[in-house]
């Protein structure tokens, strides 16, 4: 089994400041990115040590339990003897640090301490650990350390104990680049201006925006990473979700009373606001290793494409009977198909709403609502023809 240790401890001098562990980053506490980190790397009990706790404490057990882990907060080292067993392996982020996922990841499989070269990382805040090099704030120690750490004085700053237990015991150090230090991928008692630098970084770095081959997701995409990056650890994706729905409905309740091109004016603007809730919402929950998705996205997941085809067969010739639906339902049936089968350059394509709602506002008024959708399900059937990758 792996544990982690976290700390909210902060020996900061200046009360008027917020401690390192609580600072913010894309929404998020840094030790919650701790946190997010360790539940990455397979950890399923989570020690905090804190003095109190308060609200951020408690944030932090809201988020460690939703993600299927143990968590504990404790006031003294020694009482991770219980949690911890001689074959268990211990994974220590230090307060403060705001390491990057993927090194933490690929060199903490196996017991190991991270370091930098000494310089710069002294200069930084980092802990010497000798001539050469100072630790990064990141380690893996077998469980057998947590007994030796039982010994020491209670009020002994853990993960620095650990740090030298480790060393002592002659777990291996894996010197890291210095380019993250420079780049702000990997930050210690950050500042507002590193904090916002490697924010940026995040955002752009966890958008996953469509390309222009789905230019309607391209441009709410765009527009919701936009949005995201003023207003991060907000209510911005349940708005968005909320005006969604609000939008589909009104559009559907607009068509019923015969106002059919009002109606698919709001549908359209239905599904520009799910495509940018949905990027919204993945900026603000990466990281997360089981992020909740709210039962009114999953819900309008599943009813957008419903109204749509009731859209499509309110605006064709009622003399064509079966077909209002038939016709419709053809096309989203293979949109869907393109989504599983179709290459990855093009399943965006396929899953743009955006733009296929926007063509079908004119389509509506000009009265051919049913032979365009006719003529688009053959399109999309050559494409799923043309894109999709050969099988055996």
């Amino acid at each position: 089994m792996r544990a982690a240790l976290l700390s909210v401890l902060d020996g900061q001098a200046d009360p008027r400041k917020v401690p390192g562990p609580f600072r913010m980053l894309a929404g998020a506490r840094i030790v919650e990115r701790q946190l997010d980190i360790a539940l990455a790397a397979g950890c399923e009990i989570v020690a905090c040590l804190a003095n109190t706790v308060g609200r951020e404490v408690i944030d932090l057990q809201y988020r460690a339990e939703a993600a299927g882990a143990r968590f504990i907060a404790i006031r003294e080292p020694r009482k991770l003897s219980g949690l911890v067993t001689a074959t268990d392996e211990l994974l220590v982020l230090a307060p403060g640090v705001l390491p990057d996922e993927e090194p933490v990841l690929r060199y903490l499989g196996k017991p190991c301490v991270l370091v930098f070269p000494e310089d710069p990382a002294i200069q930084r805040g980092y802990e010497r650990i000798d001539a050469q090099f100072a630790w990064a704030g990141a380690l893996l120690v077998k469980g057998n350390a947590v007994e030796h750490l039982a010994q020491l004085p209670g009020d002994v700053d853990a993960p620095s104990a650990l740090l030298r237990i480790a060393l002592q015991a002659g777990v291996r150090t894996h010197p890291l680049e210095t380019r993250l230090l420079e780049d702000h991928a990997w930050l210690r008692d950050p500042s507002p201006e590193e904090l916002a630098a490697r924010e940026r970084s995040w955002v752009s770095g966890h958008a996953d925006v469509a390309s222009f081959a789905a230019p309607g997701l391209a441009i709410a995409e765009r527009m919701g990473v936009r949005l995201a990056q003023d207003t991060l650890g907000g209510n911005l994706p349940k708005i968005l979700a909320l005006a969604s729905v609000l939008a589909g409905a009104i559009g559907l309740s607009l068509a019923i009373a015969g106002w059919l091109l009002p109606g698919f004016g709001f549908a359209a603007l239905a599904t520009l606001l799910f495509a940018m809730e949905e990027v919204v919402r993945r900026v603000s929950n990466a990281g997360q290793v089981r992020p909740r998705v709210p039962l009114l996205v999953q819900a309008m997941t599943i009813l957008l494409d419903p109204l749509l085809v009731v859209l499509l067969a309110m605006a064709s010739p009622e003399d064509t009977g079966w077909l209002r639906l038939f016709v419709p339902a053809v096309l989203f049936g293979l949109l869907h198909l393109g989504e599983k089968i179709g290459t990855k350059r093009w399943k965006r394509s396929y899953a743009d709403r955006v733009l296929l709602s926007v063509l079908l506002v004119p389509a509506v008024f000009f009265g051919v609502a049913q032979p365009v959708v006719a003529v688009l399900s053959a399109a999309v059937l050559i494409t799923l023809f043309l894109t999709s990758e050969p099988r055996n």
